[in-house]
C-alpha cells in the first residue's frame, strides 16, 4: 500500500531515523524490537503511548 506523505516527508523522516541510529545505535535497535514486538497494536497507537497517552485514554 502506498504511503499517503509526500516523497519529501518521507525522505525526511528517514533522515530523521539514521541521524537517530547513527547517535544512538542501541536506543534505535530497541525502538525498533518494540515497534516490531507490539506492531499488532497499531504503529498510530504505539506513537500516542510515546507521546504521553495512557492506554486508557487510547480505549475512551
Amino acid at each position: 500500500m502506498p504511503a499517503i506523505a509526500t516523497l519529501e516527508a518521507l525522505q525526511e523522516a528517514k533522515a530523521e531515523l539514521e541521524d537517530f541510529a547513527g547517535a544512538n545505535p542501541e536506543g534505535y535497535a530497541r525502538m525498533v524490537e518494540i515497534l516490531t514486538r507490539h506492531r499488532m497494536i497499531g504503529y498510530k497507537n504505539i506513537a500516542r503511548l510515546a507521546m504521553g497517552k495512557t492506554p486508557a485514554e487510547l480505549k475512551a
